[in-house]
């Protein structure tokens, strides 16, 4: 499996900070761990210099020259919460200033629907690419879109705003050629429009919805279909916006149909606008983390819902954070160190130099990214 590195991009925008040391046996090292100090053979030959960060063949060679235990890197980050760090690098910044130009464009655009004057959809592809070059991948766009603040009078549209972006990454990772891409972004960023015909009142309603109140939030499709009927939009855009509360099992909305009959890209669609939803905090609750986001999917049976590109994607979103300091429940602090593939959400951690497996740790899980 191929390891991606959060690290490399932490550091990045956090170079300020301090390097701590910590010891870990060789049976313990995991890929993705970060040398703290140049390692030699008994010929004293230099074979892994400091900072390089382990593959599992690496970890292979330490075990053949019977390494006890090697010193790792734990960069401190004490001083001041990652948040804090992110929002003052100008990395960050540029992507920030970026994001609330963009978004501005994206609601101009949006309006434009209440017109009988054409969308010109190039014009969102354009907001996509401004947005992508201000980051560096897709990781770095959704950690980027995890640590900001919605406000709280547009968040209809930066969820809308959000979504295109996610459909775009999520469509690059399960391999859609460019044209495919185009669609699905224009989609992503359209399928959720009729929530701006919705009141905010119910939108945004602290409590749980009336079985009355949430069949009004259902008409969200029909009013969003209404806003694209007549008009000449790409392939899938408006399948996807009538069929992104689709689920695989036909436990969706408005048809109940099964996965046969529903767009693939409604599937990513739906993805998308569930996990953007959750990671981002609402009138009646806290933004959850990713962790906890990919948990809600697994109790939803991944596969069963969303189809076959729900457990790729969300693996790509765990091993986003391998390696980041996170808050596990009892307000313990540590690093990810392991991602398993059984239970996602669900990582070991390193706290106070023991490995905590949450899988086998009964009501535990990550409560806070650090």
């Amino acid at each position: 499996m191929q390891w991606y590195c959060w690290l490399d991009l932490f550091c990045h925008e956090n170079h300020n900070m301090e390097v701590n040391m910590y010891n870990l046996s060789t049976q313990s090292l995991k890929p993705g761990m970060i040398l703290y100090e140049d390692i030699y053979n008994p010929s004293n030959e230099l074979i892994f210099k400091a900072n390089t960060h382990l593959t599992q063949e690496n970890i292979q060679t330490l075990c053949e020259y019977n390494f006890d235990q090697v010193a790792l890197a734990e960069p401190n980050e004490v001083d001041m919460p990652r948040y804090e760090h992110l929002h003052q690098h100008p990395h960050f910044q540029k992507f920030n200033a970026m994001y609330t130009l963009s978004l501005s464009t994206f609601n101009k655009l949006i309006r434009i629907l209440d017109t009988s004057i054409d969308l010109n959809t190039s014009k969102l592809l354009t907001l996509r690419d401004d947005m992508m070059q201000t980051v560096v991948n897709g990781e770095q766009l959704i950690d980027y879109l995890y640590n900001m603040m919605p406000d709280e009078n547009e968040i209809t549209y930066n969820h809308c705003f959000n979504c295109g972006l996610l459909c775009y990454i999520f469509g690059k990772w399960i391999g859609l050629e460019a044209e495919d891409l185009d669609n699905l972004t224009i989609a992503g960023f359209l399928f959720d429009v009729g929530k701006t015909k919705i009141s905010d009142e119910l939108l945004w309603k602290p409590d749980k919805l009336t079985p009355e109140e949430f069949i009004q939030m259902q008409h969200h499709i029909h009013l969003g279909y209404d806003l694209l009927k007549g008009r000449n939009f790409p392939p899938h855009t408006v399948s996807v916006m009538i069929m992104h509360h689709e689920r695989c099992d036909g436990s969706g909305y408005p048809a109940r149909i099964k996965e046969d009959r529903i767009d693939p890209f409604a599937l990513i669609a739906a993805i998308a606008d569930t996990y953007e939803a959750m990671t981002h905090p609402r009138s009646h609750r806290a933004a959850l983390t990713p962790f906890q986001a990919i948990r809600v999917f697994e109790e939803q049976g991944f596969e069963v819902k969303y189809g076959k590109n729900i457990r790729p994607i969300m693996t790509r979103i765990a091993n986003m954070y391998l390696q980041r300091r996170v808050c596990v429940t009892g307000n313990m602090e540590g690093r990810i160190i392991e991602i398993h593939e059984d239970a996602l959400s669900r990582p070991t951690v390193f706290i106070s130099n023991v490995e905590y497996d949450l899988r086998t740790r009964q009501g535990a899980e990550i409560i806070r990214m650090l």
